[in-house]
């Protein structure tokens, strides 16, 4: 598939840069979809998990307001 759209994009560049704007358009179009599908930088973090390990993934909206606990907000009194 990549070299599908490595094609492409090559083919829609050239023919867009002489003039063609649909191929220019159509070579930015393979370029955003080789990006999505690529995925080499989509990483947040990666690490190894032993045998016996446990990993704790938690997701929270970052709209949502931010409620500490009464040790949190003590640690968080004795930084500032």
């Amino acid at each position: 598939m990549d070299l599908i759209l490595r094609r492409l994009l090559r083919a829609g560049m050239k023919r867009g840069m002489a003039g063609n704007w649909s191929w220019f358009a159509l070579a930015g179009a393979a370029f955003v979809l080789r990006r999505t599908l690529n995925g080499k930088g989509s990483k947040v973090s990666s690490f190894t998990v032993s045998p016996g390990e446990q990993l704790l993934i938690t997701v929270r909206d970052p709209r949502a307001p931010v409620t500490l606990t009464a040790g949190e907000a003590a640690e968080a009194a004795d930084d500032s």
